[in-house]
Order: structure tokens, then C-alpha cells, then sequence
């Protein structure tokens, strides 16, 4: 039978000051009525059962997963709580491993709860993507890039695989600026799009050759009950690193609908609409002259101007504002990490 587990324990500090440590990005009501985490839930639940639903995330934010999920039936017992992140490769470890416990023959979607997705072509690929997992494969969504992006994943197709399918030659995870160069010259190359479909028992016997250590605490639980007793032996891996760039047995769906890891306030720029000057205006703004810019306010009530000003991102909320060139929007990370240290109370 077919399940999903819906990841929904990052931070997603990039968004900051809007997205926080006890509100982050999934949570979050930026491109419509629904959250991220809601819209996910929406389109898995066109593929999936609601009962064989799985969400893992941080304890966190129990509260407000179980808010919203409630509405869309989701049972609370499938609801995985982490005692604390260490990424994705033990947030799909244990879920697996409890799935395969009531169904040794679980055929697993596993997906992030943050992306942006559109297009109607979502349920086809991910069945598509479930068929050719359902046969001990590893199969990756890839998504035909459009730019030498340095925070993705990259996949290099071979020859096909049935009539749905390509096999990997290579998966690259974040490639530094010669690598990324080099895979730019081959044909047949893609975005990881971070949606893969495996069975259970594929990946944990995977997790058991490549993070033995991970799969001896893993292995070990037999119950929701004994997670606690067991993670904090668990060192923090992404599955893209653990997993899916050691791996021999990878294909790969091209995705048939529209993608964007939507990971900083830039990315959530590409995908809005911009006046003639390329500006994105969310808020109450005076603009003159300025060109290429981000400007939004969320809960604060001062109108934001901005005169003759280029390329900059400009988030404003009532005890933190942000004013960063959009270049540098990935280093609002370390910008974050500086205000922890300093005790902060806007993180």
C-alpha cells in the first residue's frame, strides 16, 4: 500500500523576521489562504489516504501540526514527533521503520512541507513516481533547471527506464562552482526537486549499508513511545547526503508541474508578480524610482518608502525589519544564527 511522510520540522530561517523558531516558514500564509503545510497536505491527499498519511516533525510545533491537520482528517497517531532535528535522512529513518512495521510491503512518498507547487500534473508524476519505486527502485522528481542554481541538487539522466522513467547516472548534491560548471556542459541534467518515492524496506536497507550507526538506533524502535529513548544517539544526515548521493539504485520522473523550493525571500520573489520596474510590493509602499525590489510588511502599521533603490529585499514586522541586498539573501541564515548568539528575543 502506498503512504506519505510530509517533513515539517525545518526552521526555515531564511524568511526571517517573518519566519521564527516557534512560527517557521511552514506555517506560514505568504502565497494564498493556506499554509504551506495545508497545501501539501492538499495535494497528497489526492494520492494518499488520509489514514496513510505521516507527518514528522519538531516537538515543537506538535500544536500547530495537529491544528492543521486536524481539519484534513489526518490521524494524531500518525503524527511522529523529533525530540530534536537532526535533519531528514532520521525524520524518514524512523518513519519508515514504523511504517514497516504494520505494512512490511509500504511503498513510501516522502516530500517537504514548504515547496511551491503548482500545475495539475502533480498526482500523475507522483504515481508515476510510486509505479516505478513499487519495484525496489529509489526515484527522484527532477526538474528541468533553469539556472546554474548552487543550493540544489543535481541529477544526471541515462537511458530510460519503462515508459515513465530515466535511469541516474549521478546525483550531485549542492555542487560547488566548478562542478556545477562541468554538469551544466551534460545533456540530460536536472533538479532535484528533494520529492522521492522508495519502498520501506528499500530505504532502510539502504540507511543499513550507507549510516549503519543511524540504522542500529533506528532498528531498535519498536513503538512512537521510544523515540525519545533512542534520538539523542542519532547524529543529524540529510538523506540527500546519506542516502541518495551514495546510491546504486536511482531512476528518476520528470516532474510535470511547476516547482520552486521557495528557501529565501529572492526565491519567493521570482514567484510573484512585479510591476514594470520588476519591483514585488506587498505592503503599504511609496515607491520612487527604485527598481528590482522586495518590499513587504507583515503586522506593522508604518508605511514603508523607498527612493532610488536597487536589488534590495525589505520585510518589515512589529519588532524587526530587514533591509538586505537580494545577493545576499542566503546569508540571512548566518544573520540569524548572530542574533541567537546575542540572545535576541525577534528569533
Amino acid at each position: 500500500m502506498n503512504y506519505a511522510i510530509i517533513l515539517a520540522g525545518g526552521v526555515g530561517s531564511r524568511f526571517w523576521p517573518l519566519s521564527r523558531k516557534v512560527l517557521p516558514k511552514q506555517f506560514l500564509k505568504i502565497l494564498g489562504k493556506d499554509t504551506f503545510f495545508e497545501a501539501t497536505i492538499r495535494r497528497v491527499e489526492e494520492i494518499i489516504p488520509r489514514g496513510n498519511i505521516f507527518i514528522v516533525t519538531n516537538v515543537i510545533y506538535s500544536n500547530e501540526i495537529k491544528k492543521e491537520s486536524r481539519k484534513f482528517k489526518v490521524p494524531p497517531e500518525n503524527i511522529i514527533l523529533e525530540p530534536k532535528p537532526l535533519n531528514t535522512l532520521p525524520a524518514v529513518a524512523v518513519c519508515a521503520q514504523l511504517i514497516s512495521l504494520k505494512d512490511s510491503l509500504a511503498n513510501l512518498l516522502v516530500l517537504p512541507s514548504d515547496h511551491y507547487i503548482k500545475g495539475r500534473g502533480f498526482k500523475e508524476t507522483m504515481l508515476k513516481a510510486l509505479s516505478l519505486s513499487a519495484h525496489g527502485h529509489i526515484c527522484l522528481a527532477g526538474i528541468r533547471p533553469e539556472s546554474a542554481h548552487p543550493g540544489y541538487g543535481y541529477i544526471t539522466t541515462g537511458p530510460r527506464i519503462g515508459r515513465d522513467g530515466f535511469r541516474v547516472e549521478s546525483f550531485k548534491e549542492k555542487p560547488d562552482s566548478k562542478a556545477l560548471k562541468r554538469l551544466f556542459k551534460k545533456s540530460g541534467l536536472f533538479w532535484n526537486s528533494g520529492i522521492f518515492c522508495f519502498k520501506a524496506a528499500v530505504i532502510l536497507s539502504q540507511i543499513r549499508s550507507f549510516s549503519p550507526g543511524l540504522y542500529a538506533q533506528i532498528s531498535r524502535i519498536k513503538q512512537k513511545k521510544q523515540i525519545a529513548k533512542f534520538w539523542p544517539k542519532i547524529k543529524p544526515i540529510s538523506i540527500d547526503y546519506g542516502i541518495i548521493q551514495k546510491s546504486k539504485s536511482l531512476v528518476m520522473v520528470e516532474a510535470g508541474f511547476y516547482w520552486r523550493d521557495l528557501g529565501s525571500w529572492d526565491a519567493l520573489s521570482s514567484v510573484l508578480p512585479k510591476d514594470r520596474q520588476n519591483n514585488v510590493i506587498l505592503s503599504d509602499c511609496v515607491n520612487l524610482n527604485s527598481r528590482n525590489i522586495f518590499s513587504c510588511s507583515y503586522g506593522s502599521k508604518r508605511i514603508i518608502a523607498t527612493v532610488g533603490l536597487e536589488d534590495l529585499i525589505i520585510v518589515d514586522t512589529p519588532d524587526a525589519l530587514l533591509v538586505c541586498k537580494k545577493e545576499n539573501a542566503q546569508d540571512i541564515k548566518r544573520l540569524v544564527e548572530l542574533l541567537r548568539r546575542k540572545r535576541k528575543s525577534c528569533v
